[in-house]
Protein backbone atom coordinates (compact mmCIF):
# COMPACT_ATOMS: atom_id res chain seq x y z
CA UNK A 1 0.00 0.00 0.00
CA UNK A 2 1.60 3.47 -1.21
CA UNK A 3 0.89 6.60 0.60
CA UNK A 4 0.52 10.11 -0.92
CA UNK A 5 3.34 12.13 -1.32
CA UNK A 6 2.28 15.02 0.61
CA UNK A 7 0.89 12.77 3.74
CA UNK A 8 4.50 11.64 3.91
CA UNK A 9 5.81 14.83 4.12
CA UNK A 10 2.93 16.18 6.43
CA UNK A 11 4.42 13.09 8.64
CA UNK A 12 7.81 14.12 8.79
CA UNK A 13 7.37 17.77 9.37
CA UNK A 14 5.40 16.13 12.29
CA UNK A 15 8.17 14.47 13.67
CA UNK A 16 10.79 17.13 13.06
CA UNK A 17 8.62 19.62 14.83
CA UNK A 18 8.22 17.21 17.83
CA UNK A 19 12.49 16.59 17.87
CA UNK A 20 13.32 20.61 17.70
CA UNK A 21 10.51 20.92 20.70
CA UNK A 22 12.38 18.16 22.72
CA UNK A 23 15.91 19.56 21.24
CA UNK A 24 14.62 23.31 22.63
CA UNK A 25 13.56 22.17 26.23
CA UNK A 26 16.85 20.15 26.56
CA UNK A 27 18.35 23.27 25.42
CA UNK A 28 17.46 25.10 27.78
CA UNK A 29 17.76 23.29 30.61
CA UNK A 30 21.16 22.92 30.21
CA UNK A 31 21.40 26.88 29.51
CA UNK A 32 20.10 27.53 33.05
CA UNK A 33 21.99 24.92 34.63
CA UNK A 34 25.26 27.37 33.22
CA UNK A 35 23.07 30.72 33.80
CA UNK A 36 25.65 32.70 36.32
CA UNK A 37 23.64 36.24 36.56
CA UNK A 38 19.82 36.76 38.02
CA UNK A 39 18.92 37.93 34.97
CA UNK A 40 20.13 35.04 32.90
CA UNK A 41 18.16 32.60 35.22
CA UNK A 42 14.94 34.74 35.07
CA UNK A 43 14.51 34.61 31.29
CA UNK A 44 15.94 31.17 30.60
CA UNK A 45 13.09 30.25 33.29
CA UNK A 46 10.56 31.77 31.51
CA UNK A 47 11.45 30.35 28.28
CA UNK A 48 11.86 27.18 29.73
CA UNK A 49 7.95 27.33 31.61
CA UNK A 50 6.42 28.22 28.25
CA UNK A 51 8.27 25.27 26.20
CA UNK A 52 7.25 22.80 29.06
CA UNK A 53 3.59 24.05 28.85
CA UNK A 54 3.60 23.47 25.10
CA UNK A 55 5.03 20.05 25.97
CA UNK A 56 2.27 19.64 28.35
CA UNK A 57 4.14 19.62 31.05
CA UNK A 58 2.18 21.89 33.56
CA UNK A 59 3.54 21.38 37.01
CA UNK A 60 7.17 22.15 36.27
CA UNK A 61 6.37 24.73 34.24
CA UNK A 62 4.16 26.35 36.72
CA UNK A 63 7.15 25.93 39.16
CA UNK A 64 9.32 27.56 36.85
CA UNK A 65 6.91 30.60 35.94
CA UNK A 66 7.10 31.26 39.79
CA UNK A 67 11.13 31.12 39.81
CA UNK A 68 11.12 33.65 36.89
CA UNK A 69 8.89 35.92 39.06
CA UNK A 70 10.29 35.81 42.34
CA UNK A 71 13.48 36.58 40.45
CA UNK A 72 11.70 39.41 38.51
CA UNK A 73 10.88 40.67 41.73
CA UNK A 74 14.19 40.70 42.99
CA UNK A 75 15.48 42.82 39.68
CA UNK A 76 12.35 44.98 39.37
CA UNK A 77 11.75 43.73 35.93
CA UNK A 78 8.21 44.62 36.58
CA UNK A 79 6.72 43.32 32.81
CA UNK A 80 8.47 39.98 33.62
CA UNK A 81 6.81 39.80 36.86
CA UNK A 82 3.08 40.10 35.58
CA UNK A 83 3.83 37.60 32.97
CA UNK A 84 5.15 34.84 34.83
CA UNK A 85 2.89 34.81 37.59
CA UNK A 86 0.14 35.00 35.00
CA UNK A 87 1.81 31.21 33.49
CA UNK A 88 2.41 30.01 36.94
CA UNK A 89 -1.19 30.58 37.50
CA UNK A 90 -2.49 29.22 33.76
CA UNK A 91 -0.55 26.29 34.67
CA UNK A 92 -2.06 25.13 37.83
CA UNK A 93 -5.47 26.23 36.10
CA UNK A 94 -4.47 23.47 33.11
CA UNK A 95 -3.53 21.22 35.99
CA UNK A 96 -7.09 21.77 37.47
CA UNK A 97 -5.26 22.61 40.84
CA UNK A 98 -7.86 25.47 41.50
CA UNK A 99 -6.88 26.08 44.75
CA UNK A 100 -3.42 26.94 43.94
CA UNK A 101 -4.08 28.18 40.64
CA UNK A 102 -6.66 30.73 42.30
CA UNK A 103 -3.56 32.16 44.75
CA UNK A 104 -1.48 32.61 41.92
CA UNK A 105 -3.77 34.31 39.82
CA UNK A 106 -4.94 35.94 42.28
CA UNK A 107 -1.05 37.47 42.61
CA UNK A 108 -1.06 38.17 38.79
CA UNK A 109 -4.26 40.60 39.64
CA UNK A 110 -2.99 42.64 42.22
CA UNK A 111 0.33 42.72 40.30
CA UNK A 112 -0.18 43.55 36.85
CA UNK A 113 -2.66 46.00 38.31
CA UNK A 114 0.11 47.27 40.51
CA UNK A 115 2.23 47.98 37.33
CA UNK A 116 -0.46 49.11 34.77
CA UNK A 117 -0.51 45.77 32.60
CA UNK A 118 -3.50 45.87 31.65
CA UNK A 119 -3.78 42.82 29.33
CA UNK A 120 -2.13 40.60 32.15
CA UNK A 121 -4.89 41.81 34.45
CA UNK A 122 -7.86 40.94 32.71
CA UNK A 123 -5.74 37.27 31.57
CA UNK A 124 -6.11 36.74 35.41
CA UNK A 125 -9.55 38.00 36.41
CA UNK A 126 -11.05 36.00 33.01
CA UNK A 127 -9.01 32.61 34.26
CA UNK A 128 -10.54 33.44 37.75
CA UNK A 129 -13.69 33.49 36.78
CA UNK A 130 -13.60 30.57 34.85
CA UNK A 131 -12.15 28.55 37.81
CA UNK A 132 -15.29 29.80 39.31
CA UNK A 133 -17.72 28.59 36.84
CA UNK A 134 -16.15 25.16 36.59
CA UNK A 135 -16.72 24.88 40.46
CA UNK A 136 -19.91 26.14 40.10
CA UNK A 137 -19.33 29.24 42.36
CA UNK A 138 -21.51 31.50 40.16
CA UNK A 139 -22.02 34.20 42.58
CA UNK A 140 -18.34 34.58 42.78
CA UNK A 141 -17.89 34.22 38.92
CA UNK A 142 -20.52 37.26 38.84
CA UNK A 143 -18.50 38.96 40.81
CA UNK A 144 -14.80 38.72 38.68
CA UNK A 145 -16.57 39.69 35.58
CA UNK A 146 -18.28 42.74 37.54
CA UNK A 147 -13.96 43.59 38.63
CA UNK A 148 -13.18 42.89 34.51
CA UNK A 149 -15.74 45.55 33.21
CA UNK A 150 -15.01 47.92 36.51
CA UNK A 151 -11.39 47.72 35.55
CA UNK A 152 -12.29 48.43 31.74
CA UNK A 153 -14.16 51.44 32.24
CA UNK A 154 -11.49 52.59 35.18
CA UNK A 155 -8.72 52.29 32.07
CA UNK A 156 -10.16 52.36 29.01
CA UNK A 157 -14.06 53.98 29.09
CA UNK A 158 -16.79 52.08 26.89
CA UNK A 159 -15.73 54.16 23.99
CA UNK A 160 -11.85 53.68 23.82
CA UNK A 161 -10.47 49.87 22.64
CA UNK A 162 -11.50 47.10 24.41
CA UNK A 163 -15.43 48.25 24.10
CA UNK A 164 -16.28 44.87 22.70
CA UNK A 165 -14.44 43.23 25.77
CA UNK A 166 -15.80 45.20 27.92
CA UNK A 167 -19.64 44.13 25.99
CA UNK A 168 -18.84 40.42 26.25
CA UNK A 169 -18.69 40.35 29.85
CA UNK A 170 -21.81 41.95 30.14
CA UNK A 171 -23.18 39.33 28.22
CA UNK A 172 -21.92 36.84 30.87
CA UNK A 173 -22.93 38.41 33.38
CA UNK A 174 -26.46 39.13 31.41
CA UNK A 175 -26.06 35.19 31.33
CA UNK A 176 -25.94 34.69 35.17
CA UNK A 177 -28.58 36.55 35.88
CA UNK A 178 -30.71 34.64 33.76
CA UNK A 179 -29.71 31.48 35.48
CA UNK A 180 -30.57 33.14 38.56
CA UNK A 181 -34.09 34.35 37.34
CA UNK A 182 -34.51 30.59 35.89
CA UNK A 183 -33.70 29.14 39.04
CA UNK A 184 -36.31 31.43 41.10
CA UNK A 185 -38.71 31.37 38.63
CA UNK A 186 -38.78 26.65 38.92
CA UNK A 187 -39.50 27.54 42.94
CA UNK A 188 -42.25 29.63 41.84
CA UNK A 189 -43.35 26.98 39.51
CA UNK A 190 -42.86 24.60 42.44
CA UNK A 191 -45.04 26.49 44.54
CA UNK A 192 -47.79 27.10 42.37
CA UNK A 193 -47.68 23.20 41.26
CA UNK A 194 -48.72 22.47 45.01
CA UNK A 195 -51.03 25.01 45.15
CA UNK A 196 -52.71 23.61 42.51
CA UNK A 197 -52.58 19.85 43.57
CA UNK A 198 -54.21 21.05 46.79
CA UNK A 199 -56.69 22.63 45.51
CA UNK A 200 -57.74 19.51 42.78
CA UNK A 201 -57.54 17.18 45.89
CA UNK A 202 -60.00 19.41 47.70
CA UNK A 203 -62.54 19.65 44.10
CA UNK A 204 -61.98 15.78 44.01
CA UNK A 205 -63.35 15.40 47.82
CA UNK A 206 -66.06 17.54 47.43
CA UNK A 207 -67.62 15.86 44.10
CA UNK A 208 -67.37 12.62 45.48
CA UNK A 209 -69.11 13.93 48.76
CA UNK A 210 -71.87 15.08 46.57
CA UNK A 211 -72.10 12.25 44.93
CA UNK A 212 -71.97 9.85 47.68
CA UNK A 213 -75.11 12.00 48.99
CA UNK A 214 -77.12 11.97 45.82
CA UNK A 215 -76.38 7.87 45.68
CA UNK A 216 -77.50 7.44 48.86
CA UNK A 217 -80.40 9.55 48.59
CA UNK A 218 -81.51 7.92 45.51
CA UNK A 219 -81.04 4.03 47.61
CA UNK A 220 -82.79 5.21 50.18
CA UNK A 221 -85.81 6.61 48.22
CA UNK A 222 -85.77 3.48 46.34
CA UNK A 223 -85.87 1.40 49.75
CA UNK A 224 -88.51 3.97 50.99
CA UNK A 225 -90.97 3.25 47.89
CA UNK A 226 -90.71 -0.85 48.26
CA UNK A 227 -91.22 -0.20 51.91
CA UNK A 228 -94.61 1.48 51.42
CA UNK A 229 -95.70 -1.08 48.62
CA UNK A 230 -95.11 -3.88 51.13
CA UNK A 231 -96.86 -2.30 53.78
CA UNK A 232 -99.84 -1.60 51.28
CA UNK A 233 -99.76 -5.12 50.43
CA UNK A 234 -99.84 -5.81 53.60
CA UNK A 235 -103.29 -3.89 54.66
CA UNK A 236 -104.81 -5.44 51.48
CA UNK A 237 -103.90 -8.90 52.47
CA UNK A 238 -105.56 -7.85 56.15
CA UNK A 239 -109.04 -6.07 54.66
CA UNK A 240 -109.07 -9.77 52.51
CA UNK A 241 -109.07 -11.89 55.69
CA UNK A 242 -111.83 -9.58 57.12
CA UNK A 243 -113.62 -9.95 54.37
CA UNK A 244 -113.41 -13.35 53.34
CA UNK A 245 -116.90 -14.68 52.20
CA UNK A 246 -117.39 -18.24 50.45
CA UNK A 247 -115.13 -17.43 47.42
CA UNK A 248 -111.88 -17.74 49.85
CA UNK A 249 -110.45 -20.04 47.86
CA UNK A 250 -110.61 -18.13 44.46
CA UNK A 251 -109.05 -15.03 47.12
CA UNK A 252 -106.60 -17.25 48.11
CA UNK A 253 -104.80 -17.52 44.76
CA UNK A 254 -104.56 -13.81 44.78
CA UNK A 255 -102.99 -13.54 48.13
CA UNK A 256 -101.24 -16.75 47.06
CA UNK A 257 -99.38 -14.43 44.21
CA UNK A 258 -99.65 -11.42 46.46
CA UNK A 259 -97.53 -13.16 48.78
CA UNK A 260 -95.07 -13.96 46.21
CA UNK A 261 -94.97 -10.25 45.21
CA UNK A 262 -94.05 -9.45 48.70
CA UNK A 263 -91.45 -11.79 49.14
CA UNK A 264 -90.00 -10.15 45.80
CA UNK A 265 -90.18 -6.72 46.69
CA UNK A 266 -88.49 -7.38 50.34
CA UNK A 267 -85.48 -9.46 48.56
CA UNK A 268 -85.22 -6.48 46.02
CA UNK A 269 -85.05 -3.95 49.25
CA UNK A 270 -82.45 -6.13 51.03
CA UNK A 271 -80.61 -6.04 47.87
CA UNK A 272 -80.79 -2.31 48.35
CA UNK A 273 -79.41 -2.04 51.25
CA UNK A 274 -76.50 -4.06 50.25
CA UNK A 275 -75.87 -1.67 47.79
CA UNK A 276 -76.21 1.29 49.79
CA UNK A 277 -73.93 -0.24 52.18
CA UNK A 278 -71.29 -0.94 49.55
CA UNK A 279 -71.81 2.69 48.43
CA UNK A 280 -71.09 3.70 51.76
CA UNK A 281 -68.10 2.30 52.49
CA UNK A 282 -66.72 3.17 48.97
CA UNK A 283 -66.95 6.85 49.84
CA UNK A 284 -65.41 6.38 53.11
CA UNK A 285 -62.50 4.59 51.20
CA UNK A 286 -62.59 7.20 48.94
CA UNK A 287 -62.61 9.93 51.60
CA UNK A 288 -59.42 7.91 53.56
CA UNK A 289 -57.75 7.65 50.19
CA UNK A 290 -58.28 12.29 49.60
CA UNK A 291 -57.11 12.00 53.49
CA UNK A 292 -53.87 10.54 52.65
CA UNK A 293 -53.31 12.16 49.48
CA UNK A 294 -53.52 15.65 51.47
CA UNK A 295 -51.04 13.97 54.29
CA UNK A 296 -48.43 13.40 51.60
CA UNK A 297 -49.07 16.80 49.57
CA UNK A 298 -48.63 18.49 53.37
CA UNK A 299 -45.23 16.22 53.87
CA UNK A 300 -44.12 17.58 50.49
CA UNK A 301 -44.39 20.99 51.28
CA UNK A 302 -42.89 20.84 54.60
CA UNK A 303 -40.02 18.67 53.03
CA UNK A 304 -39.77 21.58 50.63
CA UNK A 305 -40.07 24.53 53.09
CA UNK A 306 -37.29 22.40 55.06
CA UNK A 307 -34.89 21.93 51.93
CA UNK A 308 -34.92 25.96 51.49
CA UNK A 309 -34.60 26.34 55.70
CA UNK A 310 -31.22 24.34 55.14
CA UNK A 311 -29.98 26.02 52.27
CA UNK A 312 -30.49 29.06 53.86
CA UNK A 313 -29.06 27.74 56.99
CA UNK A 314 -25.80 26.07 54.99
CA UNK A 315 -25.83 29.68 53.53
CA UNK A 316 -25.20 31.34 56.74
CA UNK A 317 -22.93 29.31 57.57
CA UNK A 318 -20.71 29.68 54.64
CA UNK A 319 -21.13 33.46 55.36
CA UNK A 320 -19.81 32.68 58.99
CA UNK A 321 -17.09 30.40 57.76
CA UNK A 322 -15.71 33.01 54.96
CA UNK A 323 -15.83 35.97 57.48
CA UNK A 324 -13.49 33.88 59.91
CA UNK A 325 -11.21 32.91 56.99
CA UNK A 326 -10.81 36.75 55.96
CA UNK A 327 -10.58 37.09 59.95
CA UNK A 328 -7.89 34.49 60.00
CA UNK A 329 -5.80 36.27 57.05
CA UNK A 330 -6.44 39.78 58.22
CA UNK A 331 -4.68 38.22 61.33
CA UNK A 332 -1.73 36.53 59.49
CA UNK A 333 -1.40 39.74 57.29
CA UNK A 334 -0.52 41.85 60.69
CA UNK A 335 2.00 39.09 61.94
CA UNK A 336 3.64 38.98 58.52
CA UNK A 337 4.00 41.16 55.63
CA UNK A 338 1.62 40.37 52.41
CA UNK A 339 4.09 38.30 50.27
CA UNK A 340 5.70 36.47 53.09
CA UNK A 341 2.12 35.22 54.49
CA UNK A 342 0.98 34.35 50.86
CA UNK A 343 3.71 32.35 50.43
CA UNK A 344 3.23 30.34 53.44
CA UNK A 345 -0.29 30.21 52.18
CA UNK A 346 0.61 28.85 49.25
CA UNK A 347 3.30 26.20 50.10
CA UNK A 348 2.97 26.04 53.46
CA UNK A 349 6.38 27.10 54.57
CA UNK A 350 8.57 29.99 53.87
CA UNK A 351 12.22 29.46 52.31
CA UNK A 352 14.86 31.86 54.24
CA UNK A 353 15.95 34.36 51.67
CA UNK A 354 19.39 37.05 51.49
CA UNK A 355 18.91 40.38 50.67
CA UNK A 356 22.29 42.46 49.17
CA UNK A 357 20.94 45.92 49.85
CA UNK A 358 18.85 45.97 53.01
CA UNK A 359 18.59 48.90 54.80
CA UNK A 360 17.80 48.66 58.38
CA UNK A 361 16.89 51.58 61.34
CA UNK A 362 17.27 51.16 65.37
CA UNK A 363 14.86 53.46 67.24
CA UNK A 364 15.49 53.55 70.99
CA UNK A 365 13.86 55.83 73.62
CA UNK A 366 15.95 57.62 75.58
CA UNK A 367 15.69 57.38 79.86
CA UNK A 368 12.82 55.09 79.06
CA UNK A 369 13.42 53.98 83.03
CA UNK A 370 13.07 57.30 84.32
CA UNK A 371 10.11 58.30 82.60
CA UNK A 372 8.64 55.09 82.98
CA UNK A 373 9.21 55.77 87.28
CA UNK A 374 6.93 58.83 86.53
CA UNK A 375 3.72 57.37 84.95
CA UNK A 376 1.35 54.64 85.77
CA UNK A 377 1.78 51.34 84.27
CA UNK A 378 -1.25 52.08 82.40
CA UNK A 379 0.15 55.83 81.01
CA UNK A 380 3.13 54.01 80.14
CA UNK A 381 1.85 51.73 77.74
CA UNK A 382 -0.48 53.99 76.59
CA UNK A 383 1.80 56.44 75.74
CA UNK A 384 4.34 54.11 74.06
CA UNK A 385 1.54 52.30 71.75
CA UNK A 386 0.40 55.63 70.60
CA UNK A 387 4.18 56.37 69.40
CA UNK A 388 4.52 53.39 68.35
CA UNK A 389 0.86 53.76 66.30
CA UNK A 390 2.46 56.75 64.61
CA UNK A 391 6.13 54.93 64.42
CA UNK A 392 3.98 52.25 61.81
CA UNK A 393 1.73 55.02 59.83
CA UNK A 394 5.55 57.00 58.92
CA UNK A 395 6.52 53.60 57.94
CA UNK A 396 4.21 52.64 55.74
CA UNK A 397 4.10 55.83 53.60
CA UNK A 398 7.18 54.98 52.60
CA UNK A 399 6.68 50.94 52.29
CA UNK A 400 9.13 49.97 55.03
CA UNK A 401 8.47 46.94 56.69
CA UNK A 402 7.91 46.99 60.52
CA UNK A 403 10.54 44.16 61.92
CA UNK A 404 9.61 44.10 65.52
CA UNK A 405 9.37 45.70 68.77
CA UNK A 406 11.88 44.85 72.08
CA UNK A 407 10.98 46.67 75.15
CA UNK A 408 11.54 50.06 74.14
CA UNK A 409 13.11 49.90 71.12
CA UNK A 410 11.39 49.59 67.43
CA UNK A 411 13.28 47.95 64.72
CA UNK A 412 12.22 48.12 60.75
CA UNK A 413 14.01 47.70 57.48
CA UNK A 414 13.65 48.28 53.69
CA UNK A 415 15.06 46.43 51.09
CA UNK A 416 13.33 42.74 51.64
CA UNK A 417 11.28 41.12 49.09
CA UNK A 418 8.44 41.82 50.97
CA UNK A 419 8.01 45.79 50.96
CA UNK A 420 10.09 45.89 47.50
CA UNK A 421 11.86 49.13 48.48
CA UNK A 422 15.40 49.16 48.10
CA UNK A 423 16.13 53.04 48.34
CA UNK A 424 17.80 54.05 52.03
CA UNK A 425 16.77 57.75 51.57
CA UNK A 426 13.22 56.56 52.23
CA UNK A 427 14.00 55.42 55.62
CA UNK A 428 16.65 58.21 56.11
CA UNK A 429 12.71 60.75 55.35
CA UNK A 430 11.16 58.04 58.00
CA UNK A 431 13.53 58.31 60.54
CA UNK A 432 13.30 62.94 60.15
CA UNK A 433 9.54 62.44 60.20
CA UNK A 434 9.75 60.33 63.48
CA UNK A 435 11.91 62.79 64.97
CA UNK A 436 9.66 65.30 64.37
CA UNK A 437 6.47 63.84 65.60
CA UNK A 438 8.63 63.19 68.82
CA UNK A 439 10.13 67.13 69.35
CA UNK A 440 5.81 67.97 69.08
CA UNK A 441 5.16 65.05 70.95
CA UNK A 442 7.77 66.52 73.23
CA UNK A 443 6.43 70.34 73.22
CA UNK A 444 2.70 69.34 74.12
CA UNK A 445 3.78 67.29 77.17
CA UNK A 446 6.26 69.28 78.61
CA UNK A 447 3.13 72.29 78.49
CA UNK A 448 0.97 69.54 80.23
CA UNK A 449 3.56 69.03 82.73
CA UNK A 450 3.89 65.10 82.09
CA UNK A 451 7.13 63.49 81.36
CA UNK A 452 8.03 62.81 77.41
CA UNK A 453 10.41 60.56 75.31
CA UNK A 454 13.53 61.47 73.47
CA UNK A 455 14.58 59.05 71.21
CA UNK A 456 17.91 58.03 69.11
CA UNK A 457 17.49 56.74 65.55
CA UNK A 458 20.43 54.57 64.16
CA UNK A 459 20.02 53.68 60.05
CA UNK A 460 22.73 50.85 58.69
CA UNK A 461 22.96 49.59 54.87
CA UNK A 462 23.93 46.06 53.97
CA UNK A 463 23.28 42.49 53.27
CA UNK A 464 20.72 40.62 55.21
CA UNK A 465 18.63 37.04 56.03
CA UNK A 466 15.35 37.34 56.24
CA UNK A 467 13.04 34.90 57.21
CA UNK A 468 9.78 33.02 59.11
CA UNK A 469 10.57 30.98 62.21
CA UNK A 470 8.23 29.80 64.70
CA UNK A 471 5.63 26.91 64.50
CA UNK A 472 2.67 28.29 66.49
CA UNK A 473 3.38 31.55 66.72
CA UNK A 474 4.64 33.03 62.90
CA UNK A 475 8.01 35.87 63.82
CA UNK A 476 9.21 37.59 60.58
CA UNK A 477 12.90 38.75 61.50
CA UNK A 478 15.90 39.23 59.97
CA UNK A 479 19.68 38.52 60.84
CA UNK A 480 22.73 39.43 60.00
CA UNK A 481 25.99 41.44 61.15
CA UNK A 482 24.18 45.03 59.29
CA UNK A 483 21.32 44.85 62.19
CA UNK A 484 24.35 44.47 64.75
CA UNK A 485 25.85 47.67 63.20
CA UNK A 486 22.54 49.27 62.89
CA UNK A 487 22.48 48.57 66.30
CA UNK A 488 25.52 50.24 67.05
CA UNK A 489 25.17 53.36 65.39
CA UNK A 490 21.73 53.56 66.94
CA UNK A 491 23.62 53.44 70.63
CA UNK A 492 26.20 56.68 69.37
CA UNK A 493 23.77 58.66 68.37
CA UNK A 494 22.36 61.19 70.59
CA UNK A 495 18.76 62.47 71.87
CA UNK A 496 16.75 63.72 68.85
CA UNK A 497 19.35 62.88 66.09
CA UNK A 498 19.73 60.42 62.63
CA UNK A 499 22.90 58.89 62.93
CA UNK A 500 23.60 57.00 59.80
CA UNK A 501 26.42 54.84 58.99
CA UNK A 502 28.65 55.41 55.78
CA UNK A 503 27.45 52.85 53.73
CA UNK A 504 23.98 54.58 53.68
CA UNK A 505 25.17 57.83 53.52
CA UNK A 506 26.81 57.17 50.01
CA UNK A 507 23.37 55.98 48.81
CA UNK A 508 21.70 58.67 49.82
CA UNK A 509 24.30 61.58 50.06
CA UNK A 510 22.71 63.79 47.36
CA UNK A 511 19.51 64.26 49.25
CA UNK A 512 20.02 65.40 52.14
CA UNK A 513 22.30 67.81 54.24
CA UNK A 514 24.87 65.87 56.55
CA UNK A 515 26.90 66.90 59.19
CA UNK A 516 29.79 64.72 59.11
CA UNK A 517 30.90 62.77 62.54
CA UNK A 518 34.37 61.17 61.97
CA UNK A 519 35.48 58.07 63.13
CA UNK A 520 33.18 56.74 66.02
CA UNK A 521 34.09 53.64 68.62
CA UNK A 522 31.52 51.18 68.95
CA UNK A 523 31.16 48.33 70.93
CA UNK A 524 32.65 45.25 69.14
CA UNK A 525 33.34 46.63 65.93
CA UNK A 526 36.37 48.72 64.34
CA UNK A 527 35.35 52.73 64.72
CA UNK A 528 33.30 53.55 61.97
CA UNK A 529 32.34 56.73 59.72
CA UNK A 530 29.48 58.41 61.20
CA UNK A 531 26.93 61.33 59.91
CA UNK A 532 24.14 63.36 61.32
CA UNK A 533 21.06 64.15 59.08
CA UNK A 534 20.42 67.85 59.35
CA UNK A 535 17.59 68.16 57.16
CA UNK A 536 16.52 67.34 53.23
CA UNK A 537 18.85 68.94 50.64
CA UNK A 538 15.53 70.11 47.76
CA UNK A 539 13.74 71.57 51.28
CA UNK A 540 10.80 70.02 49.98
CA UNK A 541 10.10 67.80 53.39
Amino acid sequence: MKFPAFLVVCLACLGLASALAAQSVAELRANLRKAQTKNERMQISYDLAQALMNARNFAEASDLAYQAYELAIQLNEKRMASDAILLSGDAQYRRKKYPEASSRLLEAWNTARNYGHRDVALAAAERLMNISKEQKNFQEALKWSQEMISYLQENTGRSAPGGDVTRRLEGQIAALEAENRSLKEQIAQLSGKTQEIETTYKQQIQQVQTLSQQELGKREAEISETRRQADSLEKVKNRLLKTMTESQMLDSMIKAQQEREIQKQKAIAAQLEVERQKSEAARNLLLVISAVILIIAALLFLLYQSKQRTAKTLARQNEIIEKERQRSEELLLNILPPAIAQELKAQKRVAPRKHEDATVMFVDFVGFTHVAERLTPEQLVEEIDHCFRTFDHIIGQYRIEKIKTVGDAYICASGLLSDKNASPSDMVKAALQIQDFLLHRKAERMAQGLPYFEARVGIHTGPVVAGVVGEKKFAYDIWGDTVNIAARVEEACEPGHVNVSEGAYWKAKYEFEWQPRGLISAKNKAPMEMFYVTGVRDMKY
